[in-house]
């Protein structure tokens, strides 16, 4: 009987450390397994990263080519408008409002309206530069492509291109209507002025002043801005 109880033992222990031989070899083989799946998903994503990466790259749709800024020609400046590139150019000339526009015309333009004060600032650098650069006057007036119907009307861009005249700043008393005898003040010019200019009523340097439109006058710098759209 004892025999017996002894080999039950003795098998009994052998199947257990059969079983955990096998334990231990199928755990060794599952962190083997895994290690080397783990390093192939590695791989893989790696490779499906890459071609995910391709793919997404090659997916995208292409970016459209920059879009050209338009251009003035030499000689005239860009000013931004809603509408969008517009080139101012100062002339010279003791002109009304009909002769100015014609000089504009002729040269593939209009007189230009104010569209924003960005633009009335631009304009007013502009004419104080040519006016002091060539010329010996340090003020005069520049006309402009602004007018009204009658003088109980309000003001008006003609060039054509212009939202609005939110450029417009009026100097001081402005604007006046006129009198019948020289004509009523339906146009309007911007005064320029630099320091050792004489001082002309109330009128301040770069700000709008009204006036005939028939009329030119000497005795200061005269000039006009013509304006034509960007290309």
């Amino acid at each position: 009987m004892r025999l017996f109880i002894l080999v039950l033992i003795f098998v009994v222990s052998a199947n257990s450390i059969v079983f955990d031989d096998d334990s231990d070899s199928s755990s060794s083989s599952d962190e083997s397994s895994y290690s080397s799946g783990h390093h192939g998903s590695h791989g893989n994503h790696g490779n499906h990263g890459n071609h995910g990466n391709h793919g997404n790259h090659g997916g995208r749709p292409p970016r459209p080519p920059p879009r050209p800024t338009s251009k003035c020609e030499d000689g005239w400046t860009r000013v931004k408008r809603q509408s969008g590139g517009w080139c101012v150019k100062i002339f010279e000339g003791q002109t009304n409002q009909p002769q100015s526009e014609a000089i504009c015309n002729s040269n593939g333009a209009t007189l230009s309206g104010a569209e924003s004060q960005e633009e009335r600032q631009t304009v007013a650098e502009l004419g104080r530069t040519y006016m002091t650069t060539r010329t010996a006057w340090k003020q005069g007036s520049l006309r402009f492509g602004i007018q009204r119907g009658d003088v109980n009307s309000p003001f008006f861009a003609t060039d054509g291109f212009s939202n609005g005249v939110a450029g417009i700043t009026w100097t001081g008393n402005e604007p006046r209507t006129g009198e019948p005898r020289f004509g009523w003040y339906t146009c309007v010019l911007m005064w320029l002025q630099v320091p050792g200019g004489g001082p002309v009523e109330q009128r301040r340097d770069a700000e709008f002043f009204s006036k005939v439109c028939h009329q030119t006058w000497g005795g200061a710098f005269r000039g006009f801005v013509c304006g034509k759209k960007a290309k």
